[in-house]
């Protein structure tokens, strides 16, 4: 454990198989295996539910009644899952999955802090949390936040090197994939077979992590699903997807305006989509964009699918991003999900 970071902050496999090893109130399998052969762990709250499903998805939206892939009337809790460490550098959403699950066994996250109304509400939703989706490249990571090492080691263990040692840069990340073959060192961005699970060939995966994932969303028809990254230049955004139905697109505009509202009355700053997206308007139609693991895991059940990118978490105590703030974003991001599904409308479309 890091002697730099305080104990609720500690975010390395180690921690996570201990919290795996103390889940009583929800149950706990090992989804799949990585391709470096390593544990990637589900934790459940709430029963799998039976909702009658006669077709997939897709044939469900061929026949116009999206109940006969998943009938959500009657007793049928809404399903939300989170998944965290897409990118094993990005811990900040491993920490917060961490913490949420300790507030779904005691009632209060691992600071000791209480978050009522989510211990209110559990009982009324089942909820999926992977907390470290791509553990071969958390292994790669020796920090639990980044103010232990200086900028470029962050790069480093982030995105690798080239062979010739020449750091690997955000963009240059995608030019190559899988990349195992032409890097130096492997960065925590990739498995240990060196492909990117966020920008992994969905149509035909090369990851059989992503493979696990998209048969697990299949069958359990969530509402929403919400992947936590790192990477915003403010406490917290959504990132613009491409490839989604206008309604959905609709929904999660809605949603990011909800959650604008939170941070802001939290005295958080937020990057709304309506602003980001307002920086694009000479975006060229070519190359098109490309098809990210939100767009595939809609297209798999019609969820409500976003990801969610938190600032970097400085340990510094009264600094504006320090780990309490930005732990406490996430914490915000996770009531406003439980509050939306409900207040959203129909979940049965015809």
């Amino acid at each position: 454990m890091s002697n730099r970071v305080p104990e609720f902050w500690e975010n390395s496999l180690d921690r996570i198989k201990a919290m795996m090893d103390n889940v009583k109130k929800g149950k706990v399998r090992v989804l799949t295996t990585s391709a470096g052969g390593r544990d990637i762990y589900l934790v459940e709250y709430g029963i799998k539910q039976d909702m009658k499903r006669k077709a997939n998805y897709s044939s469900a939206c061929a026949y116009g009644d999206l109940s006969v892939y998943a009938n959500k009337t009657g007793d049928i809790k809404p399903v939300v899952i989170l998944v965290a460490g897409t990118h094993g550098g990005e811990v900040e959403g491993i920490t917060a999955v961490l913490n949420l699950i300790q507030v779904l066994e005691t009632g209060k996250d691992l600071r000791g802090k209480e978050w009522k109304y989510i211990s209110q509400i559990m009982d009324n939703y089942r909820i999926l949390l992977i907390p470290c989706f791509n553990p071969d490249g958390r292994a790669r990571v020796p920090f639990n936040a980044v103010s232990e090492v200086s900028k470029e080691e962050v790069t480093y263990y982030k995105h690798g090197t080239w062979k010739d040692g020449t750091l690997i840069s955000y963009r240059d990340s995608f030019k190559i994939h899988p990349v195992l073959d032409d890097v130096g060192f492997l960065g925590a961005y990739y498995n240990d077979d060196g492909v990117n699970l966020n920008i992994d060939n969905l149509f035909v995966p090369m990851a059989s992590e992503n493979r696990s994932l998209m048969e697990m969303i299949d069958q359990e028809a969530p509402d929403f699903v919400a992947l936590l990254h790192t990477g915003c230049h403010r406490h917290g955004k959504l990132l613009s997807q491409a490839y989604l139905p206008q309604f959905i697109d609709e929904k999660i505009h809605r949603f990011d305006k909800r959650l604008e509202e939170r941070f802001i009355k939290a005295g958080f700053n937020y990057y709304s989509l309506e602003e980001h997206e307002s920086y694009q308007v000479d975006k060229k139609p070519y190359p098109p964009e490309e098809f990210q693991t939100t767009a595939a895991i809609h297209h798999m059940c019609g969820a409500i699918s976003i990801i969610y990118e938190s600032h970097e978490a400085f340990d510094y105590k009264d600094h504006e991003y320090s780990l309490d703030n930005i732990l406490d974003c996430h914490f915000i991001l996770f009531e406003e999900i439980f509050k939306f599904i409900p207040e959203d409308g129909p979940r049965v479309y015809k």
